[in-house]
């Protein structure tokens, strides 16, 4: 199957997604802060599942989602982007 089109791809973009927008919802002031608060959370969730994904380490997976793990590095990788005001 095409990785692009994975349901495990889909599924973590959306995570990942509607994470940065609830962030841009709470903490945004301008526009420009929601394409940063997005990008910030894509990261932060794929640099989650590649780590703990390679230390085979997983709470509540959701098939190959580790849901947790790459949830807590999403939003931490959201809070360094607000704490670094980019």
């Amino acid at each position: 199957m095409d990785l692009l089109l994975s349901p495990s791809f889909v599924f973590s973009l959306l995570l990942a997604s509607l994470y940065g927008a609830v962030f841009h919802f709470i903490w945004g002031k301008r526009w420009r802060d929601l394409g940063i608060y997005w990008v910030a959370a894509v990261v932060g969730f794929a640099i989650g599942q590649a780590v703990f994904g390679a230390l085979g380490l997983s709470v509540y997976p959701i098939g190959q989602v580790r849901v947790v793990e790459s949830t807590i590095v999403s939003w931490i990788c959201l809070f360094v982007a607000r704490w670094l005001n980019v």
